[in-house]
């Protein structure tokens, strides 16, 4: 490579847009918020995962619409046992990533080594996943 074309890819690099792993497409909602309950079910927790020094601050204003799809205080069990063997029969990496994403959130860093895979593949992993679950009917 030449050095113009390796300064060009390095300016691409530093210049993409951050990745926002919490950004879900409005037909995947009701899914992702069934596999938060899954993931809340996989920690024996159904307390937020927010340190107590900011469960008081209020979201971003973007974020605050999505909201009310999100809050849930009851853990259905039974439909987290759905989810958990629907998870288990996904493929391999499609299973990694939705299990990185709701259950052991890692950083993002770490993940894409784990999966050997860019920060948008990663998301690319987590999207087609939620999809999959979505076409299997579960």
């Amino acid at each position: 490579m030449t050095a113009i074309a390796e300064r060009i890819q390095a300016t691409e690099r530093r210049s993409r847009a951050p990745i926002d792993f919490h950004a879900v497409e409005p037909h995947q909602r009701v899914m992702d918020r069934r596999l938060a309950n899954w993931a809340r079910w996989c920690n024996g927790t159904t307390a937020p995962m927010t340190s107590p020094m900011f469960r008081m601050v209020p979201p971003p204003p973007r974020v605050r619409a999505d909201m009310a799809y999100q809050i849930s205080d009851v853990l259905d069990t039974a439909d987290a046992v759905k989810m958990a063997k629907a998870v288990a029969a996904l493929p391999q990496s499609n299973r990694t990533a939705i299990n990185w994403h709701y259950v052991k959130p890692v950083s993002p860093k770490r993940a894409c080594q784990a999966l050997g895979t860019t920060m948008e593949g990663l998301a690319r992993l987590v999207r087609d996943g939620r999809q999959m679950l979505i076409n299997r009917g579960v």
